[in-house]
């Protein structure tokens, strides 16, 4: 493989890993919002 085709394989790789990561923090948030609302008892 040429070097730009290289840097850009890890470059795709780099961002599908930090939108993975983003993705996990923001489930990990909301989770923990519901989680709160539930023990509460704030169902609605």
């Amino acid at each position: 493989m040429c070097p730009f085709c290289i840097s850009t394989a890890v470059w795709i790789a780099a961002g599908v890993a930090s939108a993975g990561g983003a993705s996990a923090l923001a489930v990990k948030i909301w989770n923990s919002k519901t989680h709160k609302q539930e023990v509460n008892g704030d169902n609605e």
